[in-house]
């Protein structure tokens, strides 16, 4: 199973040719899960938009056929190691995408479907493909 990523959804949700085409792969190979903190990250910019309600509906139909895996206490520690080990070397990350790495990594899923390469190619144990 593949992680998609916020910018995964959110080209799926504007119908990007390429998210699109990605989306039917996922689905002819069983589908895939993204996080509670994408979750998180697509509804804060739904919010923002003129028509919210009308994108809100189309984004709760989108998660609602995905698995939603949660921030729980193995990954919130999880992603306390890759922060510090990150910080040590000079090279924080994006508290979110740590979140969201850590969260699909302690759930099995390692490989994220993304646009946003370069936050995710830094972090360990994470294979990033894009579309």
């Amino acid at each position: 199973m593949k992680l998609v990523d916020t910018t995964f959804l959110i080209d799926l949700l504007r119908g990007d040719s390429g998210a699109v085409e990605a989306a039917e792969a996922l689905e002819r190979e069983g589908g895939a899960a993204t996080t509670s903190v994408n979750v998180y990250e697509l509804f804060t910019g739904i919010h923002n938009v003129a028509d919210a309600e009308r994108r809100a509906e189309q984004a709760e139909r989108l998660v609602g056929r995905l698995e939603v895996f949660s921030l729980d206490e193995t990954s919130a520690k999880t992603a306390a190691a890759m922060t510090a080990r990150h910080n040590r070397l000079g090279e924080p990350l994006d508290v979110l995408d740590t979140l969201i790495a850590s969260t699909s990594i302690s759930n099995g899923c390692r490989t994220i479907l993304t646009r946003n390469i370069r936050h995710f190619t830094r972090i360990p144990d994470i294979w990033v493909e894009t579309y």
